[in-house]
């Protein structure tokens, strides 16, 4: 855990710039997750540099980087340098929680779900689903923070989320596509 924080802490300048030169898969992303959002209080867990909650004006969030929550900040962000398994909010303090692609860089996202149920009345996670084109290069060829990451599919997620004891599931799946014509999925799983 602590190389891969140390990582993101030192490299978190090339994850922020990738948004910069990648602007069409960004602004597909943000709108997808604009259409499974529900509106009122929300935090973001994994922030990162704040560029999803900033542009989907998510007004919080934790992540255990502190190179990231420094710039998350800079960005308007109430952003804290806390872990996804330990969120420091009361319980259902938010309308909702969002979960966007950080489940793949932890070791247990079960433990970080349920914490994120426990703190939100609509835990959200979106993931980038294993079982595209996109992702089976990435696994073939880690590097970079994906060097760090687990991916797992639609199926995986909602298990994860019946197990657990979410009710009322729902999700939205769409595809995409990279700058250089690569598809990739996009899966988004809701519940209380």
């Amino acid at each position: 855990m602590e190389e891969k924080i140390d990582y993101f802490n030192r490299h978190y300048m090339d994850y922020d710039k990738w948004y910069d030169i990648h602007i069409k898969e960004y602004g597909d992303q943000i709108n997808f997750i604009r259409s499974v959002i529900p509106d009122g209080n929300g935090i973001e867990i994994g922030v990162g540099t704040g560029r999803f909650a900033s542009a989907l004006n998510i007004k919080y969030g934790i992540d255990v980087s502190e190179s990231m929550v420094s710039l998350a900040k800079t960005r308007g962000i109430n952003a804290l340098v806390a872990s996804a398994y330990s969120i420091p909010y009361p319980d259902k303090y938010f309308d909702f929680s969002l979960n966007m692609v950080t489940i793949c860089f932890l070791d247990f996202p079960e433990k970080a779900i349920v914490e994120a149920k426990r703190v939100s009345k609509d835990c959200i996670t979106v993931i980038l689903d294993k079982n595209c084109e996109y992702i089976n290069n990435i696994i073939k060829n880690p590097a970079g923070f994906y060097r760090y990451a687990k991916f797992y599919s639609f199926e995986e997620i909602m298990n994860i989320y019946k197990n657990t004891g979410f009710k009322d599931i729902k999700y939205k799946i769409q595809d995409f596509y990279t700058d250089n014509n690569v598809k990739y999925r996009l899966v988004a799983v809701s519940g209380r």
